[in-house]
């Protein structure tokens, strides 16, 4: 009997052991399993911005941040206030704490390219995505191998706006255009290339230029407000804003001006890149004025970016998708740009739901790149 009890006992022991020891392998593996499947967990990456924190931009940076939530990514923000050298600051310091990830945004044209060169050779593992940021040396467009390129496609938010003016008023329409002047920044300059083509063309002419001090409503209106007191309403047709804070500064300006608003004949149309709640509702209000937008989703933008920067994080350049050529394994995205037209909007229109207004271009999923642990409708299900 008592041998019984110790064959008993013994046995009881090794299946406890056996026991523990499945229970410690299943662990392992699913641990195992579970950092292969997300790579970028406990990562740490920031957005850098050089422009200051407008609402489309909070739109950009919150896509960005809710995409790293779900995945488990340590995720902060800087906006530098249009400064340069702070953002060049800015970046240097967040490499200098061993950040994994910077996606940048908006560097300048000239300056950009030899400085993030160096903070490349000075951090070789530290990945960079940057959006709206040309790289120019010596006036030749460069590239940085391991840092990928993201624009909105800038030339097509400017001439789906001059598309509609067209349509309107016919060709050789006269515009004043509102913008910052050549090399302010990057998607400026990638705009003003579809205006030159279209001017180039004779579809437009350039009746007047307006350039804001700063990047702000209040700076905007104050500006155009100043310019239209010396205008002769029958000598313009319309006007075109290369930003929508410049279109709502515009717009306030024109709405002040009995001249240009329709209490004095025809109000004078305008139409903006970009687009955000503002945009909307001033469209609504007064679809005569703000008859059009140029715009990509700025609800998703952030999330393409920031997709793009992970996918460098995990080494799987070969994943990243640009949906203008339809090819993967790029250096370089683009993301096409849509119209949003006023008379298209409904009562309830906001720009959480464009996409039952605008084209198929709006918000479309199918520009997110993925990977098995980052599927495309990981924060849209």
């Amino acid at each position: 009997m008592k041998r019984a009890d110790q064959r008993r006992q013994r046995l009881f022991w090794i299946l406890s052991v056996l026991l523990v020891l499945t229970m410690v392998f299943a662990l392992a593996s699913f641990s195992l399993a579970e950092t292969k499947a997300n790579p970028v967990a406990g990562k740490k990456v920031a957005y850098v911005m050089l422009l200051p924190s407008a609402t489309i931009f909070q739109m950009y940076k919150d896509s960005a941040e809710k995409l790293c939530a779900e995945l488990g990514v340590e995720f902060d923000a800087t906006f530098c206030e249009g400064d340069f050298n702070r953002w060049q600051d800015t970046i240097r310091a967040k490499a200098a704490a061993g950040y994994d990830g910077l996606l940048i945004s908006h560097g300048n044209r000239d300056g950009s390219y030899v400085f993030l060169k160096e903070v490349m050779e000075q951090y070789p593992d530290l990945k960079i995505a940057a959006f709206d940021t040309l790289l120019y040396a010596d006036g030749e467009y460069q590239k940085l191998p391991g840092l990928t390129q993201y624009f909105q496609e800038d030339a097509s938010l400017v001439t789906v706006l001059l598309d509609d003016m067209i349509a309107k008023f016919g060709e050789g329409v006269r515009l004043i255009k509102v913008w910052r002047g050549p090399n302010y920044n990057s998607p400026f300059d990638r705009r003003e290339v579809g205006w030159q083509e279209y001017e180039a063309a004779g579809k437009i002419k350039t009746v007047g230029e307006v350039q804001p001090l700063q990047d702000s409503i209040d700076s905007a209106n104050a500006v155009t407000a100043a310019y239209l007191q010396g205008v002769n309403r029958e000598d313009v047709d319309g006007l075109i804003a290369y930003y929508d804070l410049y279109g709502q500064g515009t717009y306030n300006a024109i709405m002040e001006n009995d001249n240009f608003n329709g209490n004095v004949g025809a109000a004078l149309p305008m139409g903006s890149v970009d687009i955000d709640p503002v945009d909307v509702t001033n469209m609504l209000t007064r679809p005569d004025i703000w008859t059009a937008a140029g715009t990509t989703d700025w609800t998703l933008n952030g999330e393409i970016g920031m997709r793009i920067l992970l996918l460098q994080m995990a080494g799987e350049y070969d994943k990243i998708y640009d949906p203008a050529s339809d090819k993967f394994g790029v250096d370089v995205v683009e993301v096409p740009g849509s119209p949003i037209l006023a008379s298209q909007l409904k009562p309830d229109s906001t720009v959480d739901n464009l996409g039952e207004v605008a084209p198929d271009t709006y918000g479309n999923l199918s520009y997110l790149s993925e990977s098995e642990w980052m599927p495309k409708d990981l924060i849209h299900k």
